[in-house]
């Protein structure tokens, strides 16, 4: 599942609540405006209407209407787009305004005293239609007329575009006012954090010890734990650093005795040779234990480590080591790689794999290190016998120790095992094209 940044998430959720805000409020502002211009265009009509009852006479003989008192010239002009008629209670046309062309048949009919508004087809075209019911005087009979007049919805519909156009630009330039002041807000409501997270960048790099500045109040108690917990770390690596100080100067006095025993005790020849060679086993492992103990530290804490001159600095010394035996030792490290790993361990690692295949190669030894994702990979060969494959399992099975490896093996790939564990990684060991043995240890140091 991908993890989104809370400043993107923040981002989101205000973007979907301004969205949901300017389409309620658009839909709330458009059905306000379609209802008073409906109400405007009934208002307009019922005008007109009465204006026609004013202007009307109605007698025995027929219906008239003097059109100078309706104040409407476009009910004078063909197909104008405003109409009247009167009918009677069949919806009979009795008179209709000379814009009128083509009466409709059979129009229905309004109860007495009764309004009718609504929209309606004339001769095709989309019209209002408000029709209204009169029982005239009883000199006229005391028949029922209706009143009624239309008009197209052109203008309405080119008013209503206009204002849904107005509408959607103001709005939406609202919302992207909105939506970049939420940005602004956005960016100085999480600068604390950045500033926090810009500090712990600085801590991992090893500018500074601690969380300094001010904080606000919500981010003291992390600020507090974060250099409690750092505080403790170092405290921690102090006492072990001082009690491991100490065991090893203990063991240096025991281990110097039983150097100084085999000449005393008369040992001579193979059994000289061998506890010699016990004796010094036990010091190479003791002294890289305790190493291993107090080099041990936070990943996170270490700074960037250039790899190219802690190789530079090993090869001359394995160059004279191997000088009697003509191993020649050749390296392919990229001058900008790093990685965040203890100096000490790294010269541990890379030592350790050239020291093991100078031992078994025959003229020839090649290191080469590269980026890997979240990390990098070091990798030796040699032109030597190789490894055998039962033996590769039993130099790195899981939980292998230092000091059970076989005589003549040396604790070289343990110790670069136990530094690969160290880092998250892993050792591999295969076929090298050299013909002899390929190391390849991944670590993850990112």
């Amino acid at each position: 599942m991908a993890v989104i940044s809370i400043k993107r998430r923040l981002l989101r959720a205000g973007g979907a609540v301004l969205a949901v805000f300017v389409l309620a409020t658009g839909v709330a502002l458009d059905r306000a405006f379609v209802t008073a211009a409906n109400q405007a265009e009934q208002d307009k009509l019922r005008g007109l209407v009465y204006a026609l009852l004013g202007a009307a006479n109605i007698t025995r003989q027929g219906v008239t209407l003097d059109q100078s008192l309706l104040g409407a010239p476009r009910l004078g002009q063909p197909d104008s787009g405003l109409y009247a008629m009167v009918t009677d209670a069949q919806g009979k046309v009795l008179w209709h305004s000379p814009s009128m062309l083509t009466p409709p048949a059979g129009a229905t009919t309004a109860a007495a005293g009764q309004w009718a508004f609504g929209r309606a087809r004339l001769a095709g075209m989309p019209v209002f239609r408000l029709a209204f019911g009169v029982r005239w005087t009883p000199d006229s009979g005391g028949g029922l007329y209706d009143f009624v007049v239309y008009e197209d919805t052109r203008g309405y519909q080119q008013q209503l575009s206009g204002y849904r156009n107005t509408l959607a630009f103001w709005l939406g330039g609202a919302a992207l006012l909105v939506l970049a002041t939420l940005v602004g807000v956005l960016q100085w409501g999480l600068r604390p954090l950045r500033q926090v997270s810009g500090e712990i960048a600085r801590i991992e790099r090893g500018e500074i010890d601690a969380l300094h500045g001010e904080h606000p109040s919500e981010l003291r108690p992390l600020v507090a734990g974060l250099n409690a917990l750092l505080a403790h770390e170092r405290a921690r690596r102090e006492r072990t650093r001082h009690a491991l100080d100490d065991l090893a100067h203990s063991l240096k006095t025991p281990l110097a005795v039983l150097r100084g025993l085999r000449a005393d005790e008369g040992l001579t020849g193979q059994a000289a040779r061998t506890v010699g060679e016990q004796v010094g086993r036990m010091d190479q492992i003791v002294a890289f234990q305790l190493e291993r103990a107090v080099g041990a530290r936070t990943q996170g804490l270490l700074p960037p480590l250039t790899v190219a001159p802690v190789v530079a600095r090993l090869l001359p010394a394995l160059e004279r080591v191997y000088a009697g035996r003509g191993i020649h030792f050749r390296a392919d490290v990229p001058a900008d790689l790093q990685a965040r790993i203890d100096e000490h361990q790294l010269m541990e690692l890379v030592g350790n794999l050239l020291d093991n295949a100078g031992k078994w190669a025959r003229v020839r030894v090649r290191l080469g290190a590269r980026r890997d994702a979240g990390g990098i990979v070091v990798r030796v060969e040699d032109d030597g016998p190789g490894i055998a494959e039962e033996q590769v399992n039993a130099l790195l099975a899981r939980g292998a120790r230092a000091d059970t490896q076989n005589p003549g093996q040396g604790i070289g790939l343990a110790v670069v095992a136990q530094i690969a564990d160290d880092y998250a990684g892993a050792v591999r060991i295969t076929r090298s094209e050299l013909g002899g043995a390929r190391v390849e240890v991944r670590l993850r140091t990112a």
